[in-house]
């Protein structure tokens, strides 16, 4: 039984994909902080393969809002993801600094730094063998966790209609730990590093619905390349709908609401077209929202960007 090559191979699994990306950028991209006139506090879970026991279970909870009368965006965010035994929970704070350019044109250049410590509880492990007691040198007989640092780099570009991002905010490798300790699991490998191409446009479909196709791409030199396509429609009333489709067939529908242009609630339902590898096993998403202006005249909420 390999579990610590079982634990290494699980590493990718750091770069959280929630099912809808769009409320996922400050992870992604650290210069998405302070993209917009209002601070937004964003709260995301995400249960993935319902009835798979150790299946991956998300959650993070993120803030970011420019600063008055400056070119300046901070950002912070705080998540979780476990896997089975596998745990990982993550502190970054962002920085992001705007040039303005012509015709009310964007370019955001962003970095973010933080903690992450990693945990392997091999206390929770599970045996079928009624012989086994529990002596078995690959088995540790106690939990391991490691603090690690990383760094994330990001550029972003925005208009009225459009967005554009590339970024790498994982730099090194927070591998799970094979000992205790600070610093002990963390690795640069150029290769290994997950580089993030976004984009998105927004569409007036009439003056009441607006249509927003996005699309996320990422890899790093050793993996093959993933990608999520989300198409979203809203009404000004504060309804949107949409769908989305994702690297080894996972499809996704989503709805939400947006209360007087404050407070919003979105959730995810994501299955895969391939059930006969996968079987019938669903995910689930919910985020929740809430943007605060910072001025004291009024703003129009962008649904999408």
């Amino acid at each position: 039984m390999c579990l610590f090559s079982f634990c290494t191979k699980l590493s990718a699994q750091e770069n959280l994909l929630f099912t809808s990306h769009r409320h996922n950028q400050l992870f992604i991209n650290p210069a998405h902080s302070g993209s917009n006139p209002y601070m937004e506090i964003a709260m995301g879970y995400h249960k993935q393969w319902t009835g798979i026991e150790g299946a991956p279970k998300s959650a993070i909870l993120s803030a970011h809002a420019p600063l008055n009368n400056t070119q300046v965006g901070i950002g912070a965010m705080l998540y979780s993801n476990k896997i089975g035994i596998l745990n990982e929970t993550g502190f970054f704070a962002n920085y992001a600094y705007k040039i303005n350019l012509a015709e009310n044109r964007v370019l955001s250049l962003g970095i973010q730094g933080g903690l992450v410590n990693k945990t392997v509880r091999w206390s929770e492990v599970t045996t079928y063998d009624p012989n086994f007691n529990g002596d078995d040198p690959s088995i540790p007989n106690m939990n391991v966790s490691s603090i690690t640092p990383n760094f994330g780099l990001g550029a972003y570009y925005k208009t009225s209609k459009l967005h554009l991002g590339f970024s790498a905010p994982r730099l090194l490798q927070n591998v799970y730990p094979h000992e205790e300790g600070f610093g002990k699991s963390v690795n640069f490998e150029f290769k290994d590093i997950y580089f993030y191409l976004s984009s998105g446009l927004l569409i007036n479909i009439n003056h009441e619905i607006q249509a927003a196709p996005s699309l996320l791409l990422f890899s790093s030199m050793n993996s093959t390349t993933n990608y999520s396509f989300n198409l979203n429609f809203s009404h000004t009333n504060g309804i949107s709908a949409g769908g989305s489709f994702r690297s080894e067939k996972y499809w996704a529908i989503n709805m939400g609401y947006e209360f007087d242009s404050k407070l919003g609630i979105s959730y995810s339902y994501e299955n895969s077209l391939d059930k006969l590898k996968r079987g019938d096993h669903t995910s689930h998403e919910i985020f929740i929202n809430y943007k605060i202006s910072l001025k004291k005249s009024s703003y129009t909420s962008p649904r999408f960007f």
